[in-house]
């Protein structure tokens, strides 16, 4: 049985799948300033000349990397809180999923706290990450705008901003957890979110 020749495009998407997949892992091991697009391009089995072909940079190409990290997790996270019940079950779940994806994959908070450091210093790149940031916001607006009127709830403010508080508390946990485990309880994290919730919202028929 012969086998069937890729086409360019899919020659094309392979080759960005194989960058993409030897990025991340020379980014995590090696952090984003220490890392080279000659180290990525060996991990992968390609020139260097293949990693600029694709990406154009090794800001671009790390940017690329993060997207789809940023990506998946969202797609997740909407994935594990939709079947929840009642407030208290996907702010439990959301929370769990949140924790369970820091301690798995630790590197990729300190690849994004890294270079969100470099990026907002540099007004060319700032934007990007920007970018990257009002995606989860997004993200978290809608689950937050789907679980109030599935719940009966409304919020008591803007949702932009409740998404922003949520978002800034996620962040903040899972640098001291990283930073210090026994100083910050695993369920930490959610009685937080729950706290906050509860003082942001209420049920939609009081006045």
């Amino acid at each position: 049985m012969g086998t069937s020749r890729m086409t360019r495009e899919e020659r094309r998407a392979d080759t960005r799948r194989r960058l993409l997949d030897a990025a991340a892992d020379v980014f995590a091991r090696h952090g984003y300033h220490a890392s080279s697009v000659d180290a990525v391009a060996e991990a992968a089995g390609f020139t260097t000349g293949a990693v600029y072909s694709a990406f154009g940079s090794k800001e671009e190409l790390f940017l690329a990397v993060v997207d789809e990290h940023l990506r998946r997790s969202v797609a997740s996270l909407e994935a594990a809180v939709a079947p929840g019940e009642t407030v208290a079950a996907r702010v439990r779940v959301g929370a769990e999923h949140w924790m369970q994806l820091v301690e798995r994959t630790p590197e990729m908070l300190l690849l994004h706290t890294e270079f969100w450091a470099y990026a907002v210093r540099d007004p060319r790149v700032r934007p990007r990450v920007a970018a990257q940031f009002a995606e989860v916001r997004a993200a978290l607006c809608r689950l937050l705008v789907a679980g109030a009127d599935e719940l009966g709830l409304r919020l008591t403010m803007p949702v932009e901003e409740v998404a922003v508080g949520l978002d800034a508390l996620a962040d903040g946990i899972a640098r001291q957890r990283l930073a210090q485990p026994d100083a910050v309880p695993h369920d930490l994290f959610g009685r937080l979110v729950g706290a906050f919730l509860s003082s942001v919202s209420e049920p939609r028929d009081v006045a």
